[in-house]
Parts: C-alpha cells; structure tokens; sequence
C-alpha cells in the first residue's frame, strides 16, 4: 500500500491502547435489544517518510 500524501511504501503496524491485551476494532449496532453486535478487526499501515497513518477494516462486510 502506498502513502496517500507522499506515495511511498508504507508499511503495516500494531496499534495498541494503554492497557494489556487491548484490541482494536470497529463496532456496528442497530437499535434494538435483540440486535447482535457486529465487528471487524482494524489493520494500521505507516508511512515512514511522512509519518501519515491510515486504518482499515480487516472485514467490512461483517459492518453491515
């Protein structure tokens, strides 16, 4: 994946929290209490030269 501002090569990261085992994700609910709660991991990728940070949806499709 190359870096939206500058278009160098970036490469792929763990984002973490403060605290342990902290894992990031994406929720989606719909209103409702019989509604499951669905989600989707998050990738991070860095750019190197520029610093730029961009997050993506390991499974969107699991947001709808």
């Amino acid at each position: 994946m190359n870096c939206l501002r500058c278009k160098e090569e970036m490469f792929k990261a763990k984002l973490k929290g403060d605290a342990v085992g902290t894992v990031v994700y994406l929720t989606n609910k719909k209103n409702g209490i019989f509604e499951a709660e669905k989600n989707s991991a998050v990738s991070c990728y860095v750019c190197p030269k520029c610093g730029y940070i961009e997050l993506n949806a390991d499974n969107a499709n699991n947001l709808i």
